[in-house]
């Protein structure tokens, strides 16, 4: 397999990736799909879940850290005054922690949510500054989670029971009244897919296509069309346009990613897009289906699988589970300059793997 053979992969903090999902020409080659165990397997607010044989993380077993036993290490901290700011969360903890925007003094959390859920990787915020937790552990509720903003670390609005798949990623303009798309890393069919939710209705709609094998991604514009980064069975990264977030997809052409990960979009409608495992970052035009290259691949610190933009598109945080950090970027379309890394609060051997930044992107 080529993941083992990659240097970068093999310092591995990650929690979402199976074989290192392969780019142009990959040789990766992920295990088929296993599907469900059954139709259901517990009851959860009077609906039954099924229970997963996939696992919760795509990343290798052999490639786990290990000694963990999925702790939920809880602590403790005041409800948030701030309006906005950078949230991280850690795959191995059940905590969200929020930081003012500007941490170069690596100062401790303002704020703590203490979710109370397990493995959550990608974390979103909408135009308002809420805040969208996914919980991805397969046999758990696989809850999407709503807290509310502007201010940070806001009461919990409500919560919806993904049943359709394993979440473990977010996109929303408005995730207290509108729609909220949710990429599950599997789905019951055994691949990837999208489920359009909302508070009030649950997740009525699941969107699949062929080029989506596993999906570690989504990005909902506020044209309300969706965008899935994910990987074909052989291992190929793809990018997957859904006009509406209906309908059953089209494969953009011209992506040049060599693996899926986070997805984001600028205030002047270019797709921002991570290459999780050779620690790019590409900037795309387009992608409906077609997509123009306008900028990257530009280098970043460390291995990222999630990175979101500020209100200004101005700055762009990334979760860098290779150093335990959220390491802080100046962006622009044409190139990204290292501002500055926090780390006061995180736990590299949890996996720093989820950020957002609140609110998010204006475009």
């Amino acid at each position: 397999m080529r993941f083992f053979t990659l240097p970068l992969c093999t310092v591995v903090a990650a929690a979402l990736v199976a074989g290192c999902s392969g780019g142009n020409g990959s040789t990766t080659t992920p295990a088929a799909p296993s599907g469900v165990t059954g139709a259901a397997s517990h009851l959860v607010n009077g609906k039954f879940i099924p229970t997963w044989t996939k696992s919760g993380s795509l990343i290798p077993a052999e490639l786990r850290p290990t000694g963990h036993s999925h702790p939920l290490h809880g602590r403790a901290a005041p409800m948030g005054s701030m309006t906005g700011g950078i949230y991280a969360s850690e795959f191995y903890g059940s905590d969200v922690f929020g930081y003012p925007h500007n941490n170069q003094a690596n100062n401790p959390p303002s704020c703590t949510i203490n979710t109370g859920m397990a493995e959550a990787q990608g974390i979103a915020a909408d135009d308002s500054a809420n805040l969208v937790v996914p919980e991805g552990a397969p046999n758990l509720t696989r809850g999407i989670y709503v807290y509310s903003g502007p201010t940070l670390c806001g009461p919990e609005l409500g919560m919806i029971i993904d049943a359709t798949g394993q979440p473990d990623d977010a996109s929303s303009n408005n995730a207290a009244t509108g729609s909220i798309a949710v990429a599950n890393m599997y789905d019951a069919g055994g691949a990837g897919s999208i489920s359009i939710c909302t508070l009030a209705g649950g997740c009525p709609t699941n969107l699949t296509n062929s080029n989506m094998f596993e999906v570690a991604s989504v990005l909902m514009d506020k044209a309300g069309d969706c965008w899935a980064s994910g990987a074909t069975q052989s291992g190929t990264a793809t990018l997957t346009y859904f006009a509406g977030c209906t309908g059953s997809g089209q494969a953009a052409t011209g992506y040049q990613n060599a693996y899926y990960g986070g997805l984001d979009i600028d205030k002047n409608g270019n797709i921002v897009s991570i290459s999780a495992f050779d620690s790019k970052l590409y900037v795309y035009k387009g992608c409906n289906p077609a997509c123009t290259l306008v900028g990257g691949p530009f280098a970043l610190q460390g291995q990222s699988l999630f990175g979101h933009l500020n209100a200004q598109s101005m700055i762009f945080a990334a979760a860098d589970f290779q150093y335990g950090q959220i390491d802080v970027y100046h962006y622009s379309a044409s190139g990204i300059t290292y501002w500055y890394s926090f780390n006061n609060g995180l736990d590299p051997s949890l996996l720093v793997e989820g950020v957002a930044v609140a609110p998010r992107s204006k475009r």
